[in-house]
């Protein structure tokens, strides 16, 4: 009997893994973009905050860096003790959406195996639910950047990124600007579905 026993565990494993393996870390992404940007020739630039009163956060602190790294990767560079040629103005928020999202058990994995040898049997069994019982509420977190002319104060560029889910801004921050920074700047008056896997 002890062949029997595993090679059941041995697939009784394998379709654990096999259904667990759909639950995934991925975040989708909304990402809309206009602008008239020219291609960066080692310009000048200053990261921002849209709301001055968060400018000094720690909080903004990290996400500029995180913005400002991105820049640097497509040939923008930071300001050294003077004026920059333009402004990178980013922006934050986070609100409750109108649904309420029910993770209550949508399936379960259940496993059957029997095998005998003239008169006696055995089965092995297992049923796991694939959920969770509490409610819960989900969030919108959207980022927007524009990137601004200094010189006259002309928006050259205006992106906006949202995604939708249960976790918290700092959390998703990471995904929300590689998102926003895929094929920057990508064509103007566009609008796509960028998903991040984590």
């Amino acid at each position: 009997m002890r062949p029997f026993f595993q090679k059941s565990f041995t697939v009784l494993g394998t379709v654990l893994i096999l259904s667990l393996s759909g639950c995934s870390s991925g975040v989708v992404n909304n990402v809309t973009r206009f602008h008239s940007l020219p291609t960066p020739k080692g310009e000048t630039i200053e990261v921002v905050s849209l709301n001055s009163a968060l400018q000094n956060s720690l909080e903004f602190g990290q996400y500029a860096e995180l913005v400002g790294s991105r820049l640097g990767a497509f040939g923008y560079v930071p300001p050294q003790g003077t004026a920059s040629e333009l402004v990178a103005r980013i922006g934050y928020y986070i609100q409750a959406s109108n649904r309420i999202i029910d993770d209550g058990p949508r399936s379960s994995v259940g496993v059957g195996m029997g095998g005998g040898s003239h008169h006696s049997s055995v089965g092995v069994g297992i049923s796991i639910p694939i959920g969770n019982n509490e409610p819960r509420v989900d969030y919108i977190r959207t980022l927007t950047l524009d990137i601004i002319r200094r010189a006259d104060g002309i928006k050259l560029y205006e992106g906006k990124v949202t995604s939708q889910g249960p976790e918290g801004l700092p959390m998703v921050m990471p995904s929300l600007i590689e998102a926003l920074f895929q094929n920057f700047p990508d064509e103007s008056g566009t609008s796509s579905k960028v998903r991040i896997e984590r």
